[in-house]
């Protein structure tokens, strides 16, 4: 093939060897044969069988893929038997190959980094292909008029982009049936969280903000509204509490009387409700480890409400970097979407600035103010004497709310072995729940 002037094209570049990345595949197929029975079938159809390079590697993974549909476990030695018996085991490399596959120390919570590589690879690939086809098409004379060979370009262009997606999208629907369905709440907590839902509370250093969190994580599994205290026809919840700031000694010290004052307002929290684990060092969920640290607590509980945070310690990057908070709110709502659970973090607000309230938006990447459903921020309210000497606070949405719910406008701090915040109207509160001063009396 030869260019106009006589040229030909430059071959050099389709002498390289087409993108791929054979380690991502490996780790990929080694967190395929460690998942459990129900993290076997998401796993494996993060990609297709085509997506992999090696055609030992998709082979493989087609064949895992009859095993799931089989009902059967995928592990070395049920693909062993599988291949030997489809004839294929040698092709792929034998046993040794299947068994040195799940060598690795691979989780359920790597597949999705590394299938998401493998696809992107994959993707580049089927790009060159076009390309080439294209290219192919734009020297060929017998291949007709020059518009209808940008119009065939265009759809190998298209093909490209929705290879392996169309398939899969969630037809469009007419705006009436759209409506004819009716939704119901799945909460968590009646009137404050479903499932599904996220929140950031906010406040300055000593704030309350983490011991308002803790009384809703105990709240919740006692199966009370942490506000009202009002039993909750939905019951006890369970609870996974993720504190990366404060160490053991600190948690016990805080937690132990929430405990008991759920069990002196007659509803205990039982055994089993709540689970904790500290790790006052921090995680890195921008990490592989630290994504498989919080996977494997979550996947162990499987709970209705996940309390973690704070924010600055999930991650070792720049606190303003919004790829580090993208990469992070990634491993956040995967663990969100495995427990179909609510969500509640808390966040440091910004150092003010000498001028006006200080701001009660999450410090860091402005992503934080987008992410979640619900954001609040606790403010002293304007009264000194009700600041000081009841600890009366606002709670202040940062961000608009995405739904209507019940969270009180006003918090003081509640009686010595009570619960630590509840909530009050103040003096002067109007009919629309406007107060000027937040005076608690």
């Amino acid at each position: 093939m030869t260019t106009n002037d006589g040229q030909a094209p430059d071959d050099a570049l389709f002498a390289r060897a087409l993108p791929h990345d054979s380690e991502a595949e490996h780790a990929y197929l080694g967190a395929l044969a460690y998942a459990s029975e129900r993290d076997a079938r998401r796993i494996h159809q993060l990609v297709a069988s085509t997506d992999l390079y090696r055609p030992a590697h998709a082979t493989i993974h087609a064949t895992a893929g009859e095993l799931i549909n089989s009902g059967s476990p995928v592990d070395p030695i049920t693909l062993t038997n599988a291949l030997r018996e489809a004839g294929s085991l040698t092709k792929v490399g034998g046993p040794a190959y299947l068994h040195r596959l799940a060598s690795g120390l691979f989780h359920a919570a790597d597949a999705e980094h590394y299938a998401a590589i493998i696809r992107q690879l994959a993707q580049r690939r089927a790009i060159i292909a076009a390309g080439q086809r294209m290219m192919q098409l734009g020297f060929d004379p017998t291949a007709g008029d020059s518009a209808d060979v940008a119009e065939e370009a265009v759809a190998l262009a298209r093909d490209v982009r929705d290879q392996g997606r169309a398939a899969t999208d969630t037809p469009v629907t007419d705006m009436h049936d759209f409506l004819t369905v009716q939704d119901t709440y799945d909460w968590v907590i009646p009137g404050l969280l479903e499932h599904g839902d996220r929140l950031i509370l906010t406040a300055g250093e000593g704030g309350g903000k983490s011991v308002l969190l803790r009384q809703i994580a105990v709240a919740t599994a006692a199966g009370v509204n942490p506000f009202t205290i009002a039993p909750s026809e939905y019951g006890p919840q369970k609870v996974l509490v993720l504190d990366c700031e404060n160490s053991e000694p600190q948690n016990r010290r805080h937690y132990r009387p929430l405990m008991n004052a759920a069990a002196r307002a007659r509803m205990p929290v039982k055994r089993g409700q709540i689970h904790i684990d500290c790790r006052p060092e921090g995680v890195d969920l921008t990490r592989a480890e630290g994504r498989a640290w919080l996977m494997r607590r979550v996947e162990t509980v499987m709970p209705d409400l996940l309390v973690i945070g704070p924010i600055y310690q999930l991650h070792t990057g720049d606190p303003s970097s919004e790829d580090h908070a993208r990469r992070v709110t990634t491993a956040l709502n995967e663990a969100r979407v495995t427990a179909n659970c609510a969500m509640v973090m808390e966040a440091h607000a910004p150092h003010g600035n000498g001028f006006g309230p200080r701001a009660l938006r999450p410090a860091g990447s402005s992503l934080w103010l987008r992410w979640p459903e619900f954001g609040f921020g606790l403010r002293p309210v304007e009264d000194e004497r009700s600041a000081e000497e009841d600890r009366a606070r606002r709670l202040v949405p940062w961000r608009g709310l995405r739904d209507d719910r019940a969270f009180p406008p006003f918090l003081r701090q509640g009686e010595r072995g009570g619960w630590p915040w509840v909530p009050y109207n103040p003096i002067d509160m109007d009919r629309r729940g406007y107060s000027s001063t937040g005076a608690t009396g």
